[in-house]
């Protein structure tokens, strides 16, 4: 099956249309729309899955974010230096770069410092794992905690569309592959995302949302940093490819999968129609341009609420799962796309799972959505696995972004 049939190419937005309000918008704050990590609490699901390939997203700007963080004013050594991880997850994705980040903070500013480390998700995020990992119970990522000393763990279970922390408390804060999830997500009739079936005032929408939401967690992390404080964040990008000219976005192949199998539960009517536009993505890949508009503008809310654009650059971080089938191909002439595809599957399950088990009717008992759910991810497994693996060849587009708090 080629790519283009797939999932056919995205079509160009159009940004900031009038006349919105003839395009419904649901909101995603309903308990029955609540985010749920997939797997069993305090498993380390996440870690062991998705986190392998989100690991080494922050390696692209490692260097700088160790060399500003000492630049922070720290001056006050009675007071405890504090940090934030925004869509923290179990913990993971962050723990190398922490455990780095404090020790040169360490060597900086004292080994006597007080260090006070908050990891943010939603409220029914996995802290149970999260903990396990800081103390070693779950042992891969090593937790940092096993070898600092004065270096306090906390959680906080506050959406990240609020303010999560005290005003002017955070010296350096934190978050990848997070600001991509949407406070309330704009209907597409004809795909769980955006593509070439959506109309224009769907996708403006969409990216409307986007811009909203992106200022919105912006102010939020204003009003939380300190002065001469840092905000990286790791944004999931919407691009342009380089040799067809489509509009492609992280996870472009394997959402147009998903898409694909679900259309055809509910034209088989396995699902009904309802429940098929019910499990619209609450997720927006965001253009370089988007991400710079807030700072870009002068006058805009973020401007002047004294955050300041530092960098801006867009990378292509390494799809882990592609690579070890390729490596495991040339090296010893295995070509095991079984394998490929349920790895794949069990990483991309954490994050997607929970908008179908959200979209199916309450009508519906648990064990019935189970089972739907379970078998649309079997289905796209064994599609998968039947499949040339270049076609997932996701490496994952990302736009980092570093900024102060002036």
């Amino acid at each position: 099956m080629s790519f283009r049939i797939l999932y056919p190419s995205i079509r160009r937005c159009h940004l900031l249309h009038k006349g919105l309000t003839a395009v419904p918008v649901r909101y995603n704050a309903d308990a029955q729309q609540i985010y749920r990590p997939y797997g069993k609490t305090g498993d380390g699901s996440y870690g062991s899955t998705l986190g392998k390939q989100n690991v080494g997203s922050v390696l692209p700007v490692r260097e700088r974010i160790l060399r500003l963080a000492q630049t922070i004013p720290f001056t006050d050594k009675d007071s405890a230096f504090n940090i934030a991880d925004y869509g923290a997850a179990d913990g993971s994705t962050a723990m190398a770069i922490f455990g780095e980040l404090l020790a040169t903070l360490k060597d900086h500013h004292g080994p006597d410092t007080q260090f006070q480390v908050i990891y943010e998700d939603s409220e029914m995020n996995d802290f149970n794992s999260l903990f396990k990992r800081m103390s070693g119970i779950i042992p891969d990522p090593p937790s940092y905690l096993l070898e600092m000393d004065n270096v306090y763990v906390l959680a906080s279970g506050t959406n990240f569309y609020k303010q999560c922390v005290p005003s002017n408390s955070i010296h350096f804060m934190m978050s990848l592959a997070s600001v991509h999830w949407l406070s309330k997500t704009p209907i597409f009739k004809d795909s769980i995302y955006k593509g070439d079936m959506s109309s224009a005032e769907e996708t403006t929408a969409l990216h409307k949302q986007a811009e909203l939401d992106w200022e919105t967690f912006l102010l939020s992390r204003s009003t939380e940093l300190k002065r001469g404080g840092l905000l990286v964040v790791g944004v999931c990008a919407e691009f342009q490819d380089r040799n067809t000219g489509e509009k492609r976005y992280t996870l472009y192949s394997f959402v147009g999968l998903l898409n694909e199998v679900w259309k055809e539960y509910s034209e088989s009517g396995k699902i009904s129609r309802e429940e098929f536009i019910n499990t619209n993505m609450s997720t927006c890949c965001r253009t370089m341009e988007e991400v710079r508009k807030p700072f870009d503008e002068r006058w805009s809310p973020v401007s002047r609420s004294g955050l300041n654009l530092l960098s801006a650059e867009a990378v292509v971080n390494p799809d882990v799962f592609y690579n070890d089938w390729r490596e495991k191909k040339d090296n010893e002439g295995i070509d095991d796309r079984d394998d490929f595809a349920r790895k794949y599957i069990s990483a991309h399950r954490n994050w997607s799972n929970s908008t179908f088990m959200n979209g199916l009717s309450d009508s519906r008992s648990l064990e019935e959505k189970e089972q739907i759910v379970d078998g649309l991810y079997d289905d796209v497994e064994k599609r998968m696995s039947r499949m040339n693996p270049e076609i997932f060849k996701d490496d994952v587009k990302f736009i980092y972004i570093v900024i102060r708090k002036e």
